[in-house]
Order: structure tokens, then sequence, then C-alpha cells
């Protein structure tokens, strides 16, 4: 009886010191991944696969237990190095691999094998569609569910190369992010898949697809590369316009980061659904159909602009997300913030210059309705579970993110932040990067110290309001320029223009209250703009004499768009109508518009 009780506790306190030692949602850092092989086999008329991952790993330091990330998969046998494992799930999102004796510190190999579901009511991790009579296996894993597909480290942290290989039925196709190096023919009808070893990936950009899939191959683009839309079977044709949406938007990315295309093919598979209008992945980017495919009745001027912004907005995460990737969730608008300006930013290429900004304006002052209400969340923000997880891809990383960079680049000058984005590209190529290496890459680059003016934006919400003033009394002209917010305070760039300045000049206003000589000689300024070219994150609080003595003529088109939000903000402290309607009769149709809208809001 004795032994029995001996026997129990020993039992029951290791599976508590088992159980004490499992993550909660981040994967602990003493065992580190540096490349991971998949070998699938996948037939898209079941709704489950198999595989097995070999993963190269360094463990810093001896360990009976290795942690790994998986879901909704059954793991089989398993070994670390030469010695056998027990693979067992924990959780809903990790294998805990358990050896008889210490392995490490050094360099081992996991090895894993395990069957996974092809559900077709899902549409994360690997699932599965029908398309006419055919079915269709595709993957969608941001931010975390590529542990669906494979046990992996499954964190943004951990980029390693990526080698597939599929094995799937003749007459299916196989893709991934790689070249396919090899097919070789296997017994029963089947064929092995093998695929060029990736750059450096988070495990989240990984993807494949299986199925009777058609190809669009369409001109090589930029510096060469090879450009194909896959379709489900028959819908090839329908991926003309994308193809050649990518041969224009391609050159621009590479141009303005100095940078070629950073992962040979690009592959941009159209999917009947998916979670999101598009995912960057390398190499082998999914879309939605409906966002891609354009019919030969359907193949307009506008439907063509709209795909070439898509694309621009994926294939610029390509930099901005793949090439370098944020080494933590919560930085994850150094990926959606940066594709957001980028491709506005590359998209403004096709206006006039004096539309340049207008979608950025209008975009802005969406994010800035969500920033002033209840809704808001900083830009940054710490994910600590699968649950927060659900809003990392809030609106506020991709459009205030964004917002902020144009703002940064305004500032700071065009030239001078390419530059530094540059700097930061070549740093960080194939690895990761927090905000701080990215202030970091501006400093060095530019001279200037940006960390105060961003971290006040993408760490708090809420809009900062500024207030401009001429005072002429003294020997020489005067402004003064003030943030009016009773709650928070801001570090702010503040750019003005008036009819004695040009170009722009800019201040970072670090207090309440900033006064800023004018040169010697200076005239009185007839009238104050005080965000010059639109960039600014911030409202205009103005008096009714500065708007009667302001030139409408000398304004950009972005200024007048910025000038009617400011303007909406104030109608209940100011007459602004008949201002609003002299903006309502603009020649570009978007201040028009916003102007009636303006006139007609509460």
């Amino acid at each position: 009886m004795a032994a029995g009780v001996l026997k129990s506790f020993v039992l029951s306190f290791t599976f508590v010191v088992a159980c004490a030692a499992q993550p909660s949602f981040l994967l602990p850092d003493d065992v580190i991944p540096t490349k991971h092989v998949i070998e699938l086999t996948i037939d898209p008329d079941k709704d489950t696969f198999s595989g097995r991952a070999r993963i190269d790993v360094e463990l810093k330091k001896s360990t009976s237990t290795i942690w790994l990330n998986a879901k909704d998969i059954t793991p089989g046998e398993a070994s670390v190095g030469s010695r056998s494992a027990r693979a067992e799930a924990a959780g809903d999102e990790f294998i805990g691999l358990r050896l008889d004796a210490p392995a490490g510190p050094g360099r081992t190999t996991i090895s894993i094998a395990y069957r996974g579901k092809l559900d077709e009511k899902a549409i994360v991790g690997p699932y599965r569609k029908k398309s006419g009579d055919d079915w269709y296996v595709f993957t969608s894993f941001t931010p975390i569910d590529a542990r669906r597909a494979f046990p992996c480290f499954d964190e943004p942290r951990f980029k390693t190369p990526w080698e597939m290989t599929i094995h799937v039925k003749r007459s299916d196709k196989a893709f991934a992010n790689g070249q396919i190096v090899s097919e070789t023919e296997e017994p029963d009808g089947m064929k092995a898949v093998r695929f060029a070893t990736t750059k450096p990936l988070p495990a989240e950009v990984v993807a494949f697809a299986v199925g009777p899939f058609d190809i669009y191959d369409g001109e090589k683009a930029g510096q060469g590369t090879p450009i194909r839309v896959i379709t489900a079977k028959g819908h090839a044709a329908e991926g003309k316009t994308a193809a050649q949406s990518t041969v224009e938007v391609l050159p621009r990315l590479e141009a303005y980061t100095g940078i070629p295309y950073p992962f040979g093919k690009l592959d941009h598979l159209a999917v009947p659904e998916f979670p999101f209008g598009a995912t960057e992945n390398p190499g082998l980017i999914v879309y939605r159909n409906r966002a891609l495919l354009a019919s030969p009745g359907d193949d307009t001027p506008e439907k063509a602009h709209a795909i070439r912004g898509l694309q621009a907005h994926e294939i610029g995460h390509q930099w901005f997300g793949d090439l370098v990737t944020q080494a933590t969730w919560n930085d994850v608008w150094l990926s959606e913030g940066f594709a957001t300006w980028f491709s506005a930013k590359v998209m403004d290429e096709e206006q006039a210059g004096a539309r340049e900004h207008l979608a950025s304006v209008a975009a802005r002052e969406r994010i800035m309705a969500t920033d002033a209400s209840p809704r808001t969340r900083p830009v940054r923000l710490p994910m600590t579970s699968r649950e927060d997880t659900k809003g990392v891809y809030s609106q506020m990383v991709y459009q205030k993110g964004a917002a902020i960079l144009l703002m940064l680049d305004n500032w700071l000058g065009e030239d001078k932040f390419q530059n530094a984005l540059r700097a930061y590209l070549k740093r960080h190529a194939f690895g990761t990067a927090t905000t701080e290496d990215l202030e970091t890459a501006i400093r060095t680059s530019t001279g200037t110290d940006p960390t105060a003016v961003m971290d006040s934006f993408l760490n708090q919400t809420g809009i900062p309001v500024i207030r401009g003033a001429v005072k002429c009394g003294g020997e020489t002209p005067s402004l003064e320029i003030e943030q009016i917010n009773p709650a928070h305070q801001w570090t702010i760039p503040v750019c003005w223009r008036s009819d004695g300045s040009a170009p722009a000049q800019c201040t970072v206003l670090k207090t309440s209250k900033t006064t800023i000589s004018l040169p010697r000689g200076s005239h009185c300024p007839a009238w104050l703009y005080v965000n010059a070219r639109a960039t600014g994150y911030y409202r205009t609080e103005w008096t009714a004499e500065q708007l009667n003595a302001l030139p409408l003529n000398q304004l950009t088109p972005a200024e007048r768009l910025m000038l009617v939000y400011d303007l909406r903000a104030l109608k209940d402290r100011l007459n602004v109508s008949d201002l609003l309607g002299k903006l309502g009769g603009d020649a570009e149709p978007e201040i028009s518009k916003a102007a009636s809208e303006a006139m007609l809001s509460k």
C-alpha cells in the first residue's frame, strides 16, 4: 500500500512539473530553430493529410523537454537527434517532446511524424475547398496557424529557411514559396514535388497549395522576376490583368528600396475563400478570387487600378514584413503600416503631381474617426494569447501606422527618409527588427532622432489639435504654435506654409507651446497653414479671421481636403458654411464630395 502511494505521488509530481513548464503563449528562448524541413502527403479529395517535420535546432541548455507549436495535429513517432522521444499534445497550441535523458546544449534535429486535418468549412491553417467538380487545398497561416499544418516554431522571431516536399496525385499540381526543383513519379499514381529551400521566413508566411490548377504565365517583371497567376481549372485567362499589374508595380517598389525583389519567383494564387483580401507569402501571394481575377468583360481600367493597388501592398510586404520581419506581434505595424504607406506612395506615381496624398488624407481621416472613439487602441499592443491575436490586424495598425510614416516622410524629407529605410532594410535583411531598430536607422541616417515622435504616436491614442498664430508686434514676426489637448500631450512634428515661407518649414513641438522667430527682415505673413502638404497626424484649430485670410487657390488639393475635415470638426463653434460651399465646388471630386458631406453632417 505504501509503495503504491509513493508511486502515485512520484507520477503526480512528474505531471505537475511537466505542466508547470508548458508555455502559456510564447515559446521559451532555450531552443532556437535554424531550419524547417517539411514533407507532406496531400490528396485534396480527403479531409486528412500526413506529414513529417524535421527541424534543426540549437539547444541553449540541457533539457529533457522541448516545446513546439502545434494545433489540431496528432503526433506519431518522434526523435531528438538519435534518441527517441514521446510527442504529446499539450493544450490547444503545443506539442511537448519528452526525453528519457536530457539533451544539449548544442545542435540537434527534431523529427516528428503526424497527421493533420483539411477542414472544408475552415479558412485557416491548411483547408480544402471545391471549385467546379474539383477539390483544392489552400493555406492561411497568419498570424498563428502554421501550427495547424506542421509542428513548428510559430512566432515571427523564429525565421528559418524552409525546405518542402509534397507528395500529390500525378494529376494535381503543387505550389509553395520556393521554385520546384524536381518532380519524381511514385507508386499508386503519386508524385513527389520538391521545392527549393527558401530564404529565412517566419512560419506565418509559409504557404502551399495542391489541386488541378491552371496557370497564366505573365511577362517577367522588374529585374527579371518570373510572374505567374495560379487559378482553379478553367480560369487562367482571368489572370492576365493581374500579371500585367505586377509588371507595372514591381519596378516602382524595387526602385524605391534599391533592392531587387528578394524571393526569386513570384506567383499570385487565387482562392475562392480566404480570411483576408490577400496575404503576402513570399513567392506565393494568396488573394481572394474577386480581388485578383478579371474576366475578359470585367478588365476595366478601374479594376486594373484596384488590382495594382492591392498588389502594391502585398508585393510591398516582400521588403517590409518578409525581407525584414517584425520581431514580435506588437510591432506588426512594421509590416502592415509600412505596406499600407508604401503602396499609397507608389500608387501616387500614377496620379498627377497635384493629387499627391489625396488618397492618404482620406484614409487617415477614416482612422482618425476610430482614434477619437471608444474603439481606439494603440498601434503597438502586446499579444499574450490567441484571443489577443484576433486584433493583431486592427486598422489602427494599418492606417494609423501608415499615417505616422507619411508624417515622418514629410518631416524628415523624402530623400533622407528613403535613405534611412534602405539602410534599415539592408541592415536587417532576412532577419527581424523592432521599432527601436527602425528608430536607430533613422537617427543614424538622417541625424535626427525620431524616437520621441514615433513613441508618442505609436504608443498612445487620440488626435492632437494644433493652433497656429502669427505675431507681428516685435522687431521681427514670429509664429506661435501650441497643442491644445487637455488630456494628452504629444511630441509633434509641425510643418507650416505661409505667403512668406516657401518651401514649407518644420519644427518639433515638444511642449504645449513654442514660438518661432522668422528671419530678420521678413514681412508679416498674411496667412498661415500649419499642416503643410497635409501630412501631419493632427487637426488644426482655426479662427474666423485666419480662415477669411486663407487663399484656397494657394493650397494643394491635399491641403484643401484636410481643411474640409478641420472645418467639419469646427462646425459647432464657427460659421464655416460659406467656406465649405466654396470647397464644395472644388475641381477635385474628393474635395467637393467631402465638403458637401460636411455641410450635411451634424
